[in-house]
């Protein structure tokens, strides 16, 4: 690997905690990632782990390179990180960390390596390059101003399937855009990442497809972030992790969480629509009987007024009449027979909104974002779960003027109906109706919607775990735990967010922020 840039700013410069730390775990530096997301006011490393993790963590700090545990951000929440551990001269350690709160399954400590980097004589802006760049799990490279590279770490190179030697001084666009099938490479200035790192912009997280050596190609998350030299901007940092069974792997879970909202809802979709087909149904019936009396009369008309009955008295024709007009209840069906068509028009209405709303719900997204009008997917969302909440909660509704937003519509019809649901599951057995109330208002450059509940509330405790993948306080059979780690995915990909905010005793309120024109790159 390329040396030649300044450790420091190569550090500040990555989406990933780094620290420098002397014993006992006392933090001499943290770079910008660090500071910006765990605090500034931590001197002690230790101080960041989770209590519950601290012992482990201490255990384990001399014979692994390599751990998982629960470190503390600065808005108090705990998330689960991959932490790396390397050595640098004068007894001080370099410390890295890297958010993996969106995987399933914790993996254990890695091992030291007897073999393993050997830090002695070496000077510590090296040992923080080998460690940041040569010790990661995700790729990471280093370009010029004009987007030719000039280091390339051991992770990248081995995803990339060419060697740092191969590709340095050229330029990455054309190494890792593959040309369409059918067409030519875009040019350079059109590159998604080259986009991102104009000066004196942070640094900006794109969804990309990077081509290997051999021609095949694999789905990226790239972060990219200026290195910057004073006032002119030297070049980027991108680092790189390979998506492809993350994204196979969130299409599965999003797939098991639609199963499971259909096998909830299924029950109450079918009581919503048979309840109009009931009535629909014996309205009909009653038609039909209505008829066939309507009928039975205006063939008594048609023989009362026929020539056959010669001289009859009209006396005696009229009195067949009367009597078959008696018989068939000509007021009765006068005032009913309207009534009945009326109400079964309503049910077949009502039927066709819930049939459009269940299609509209059911909405599948192409890979694209496109423009959608969110209360309509609101209003949408609580026709098909009505059942779910009628019988425990008054929903109120607030929506404000929301332009159309830019978004996988889809998969925020999701988010909506996992949020309305766990807000009646909050309400139930309370003893007394409740009230969920959703509000929709454009603030900026982003449209926020709230989800608010009077219920029982949400332990501090729980609070900083409910975003974590099959956490669930709900009872066997009501929950998978999915819903909110889905949820918060779903907001992440839109380049959004989604914040909880609960008092003990007086309810729950869940705040959605998504960029009206769409998460920059998202599509790239």
């Amino acid at each position: 690997m390329s040396a030649g840039i300044d450790a420091h700013l190569l550090a500040d410069s990555i989406p990933h905690s780094v620290w420098v730390l002397s014993a006992p775990a006392t933090i001499d530096y943290a770079n910008r990632h660090a500071l910006e997301h765990l605090g500034p006011e931590h001197t002690d490393w230790n101080a960041l782990v989770h209590a519950d993790d601290r012992d482990a963590v201490t255990r384990d700090w001399t014979i692994a390179n390599e751990w998982e545990c629960r470190l503390r951000h600065a808005d108090g929440s705990f998330r689960r990180h991959s932490v790396r551990l390397a050595p640098v001269p004068g007894g001080r350690w370099i410390a890295t960390a890297t958010d993996i709160s969106h995987r399933e399954t914790p993996a254990p400590p890695r091992q030291r390596d007897a073999d393993g980097p050997d830090a002695a004589g070496a000077e510590e802006a090296r040992a923080i390059r080998s460690v940041v760049m040569d010790d990661m799990a995700e790729g990471l490279y280093t370009v010029d101003g004009a987007g030719l590279l000039t280091s390339l770490n051991r992770a990248g190179a081995e995803m990339l399937g060419w060697d740092e030697q191969d590709l340095l001084g050229t330029s990455i666009h054309a190494a890792v855009h593959a040309p369409p099938p059918a067409g030519t490479q875009a040019p350079e200035h059109d590159c998604p990442l080259r986009e991102n790192h104009p000066a004196g912009r942070s640094g900006q997280t794109v969804d990309d497809i990077f081509v290997r050596r051999d021609g095949s190609t694999f789905q990226v998350a790239c972060s990219v972030a200026p290195l910057a030299a004073g006032a002119a901007t030297a070049g980027a940092v991108v680092t790189f992790r390979d998506m492809t069974e993350v994204r196979r792997a969130e299409l599965e879970a999003r797939h098991d969480q639609k199963l499971e909202s259909l096998g909830r809802l299924s029950a109450g979709l079918a009581h919503e629509i048979n309840t109009p087909i009931q009535f629909v149904g014996d309205n009909t019936r009653f038609l039909a009987g209505a008829y066939e009396d309507m009928l039975e009369l205006l063939l008594v008309y048609r023989e009362c007024m026929t020539p056959a009955l010669g001289e009859l008295a009209w006396t005696e024709r009229t009195q067949r009449a009367q009597a078959a007009e008696a018989k068939a209840d000509v007021e009765y069906l006068a005032t009913e027979i309207p009534a009945a068509v009326s109400q079964s028009l309503e049910g077949v209405d009502r039927v066709a909104s819930l049939v459009r709303a269940m299609k509209s719900f059911s909405y599948k997204d192409s890979s694209e974002q496109t423009y959608a009008d969110l209360n309509e997917a609101i209003r949408t969302t609580l026709t098909v779960a009505r059942n779910e909440v009628k019988y425990v909660a008054d929903v109120e509704l607030d929506l404000g003027e929301l332009p159309d937003v830019l978004c996988h519509r889809g998969d925020l019809n999701q988010v909506f109906l996992n949020l309305l649901v766990n807000a009646a599951d909050a309400l139930e057995g309370n003893g007394e109706r409740g009230e969920i109330r959703i509000s929709s208002a454009a603030v900026g450059p982003m449209a926020v919607i709230r989800f608010a509940d009077n219920g029982s509330g949400i332990a501090e405790h729980i609070r900083q775990s409910i975003f974590d993948p099959f956490f669930t306080t709900k009872g066997v059979g009501k929950g998978t735990g999915q819903g909110l780690a889905l949820a918060r995915a779903v907001l992440d990909k839109h380049g959004g967010s989604i914040e909880v905010q609960s008092v003990l005793g007086e309810g729950t309120e869940f705040i959605l922020r998504l960029p009206i024109d769409g998460r920059q790159g998202a599509s790239a």
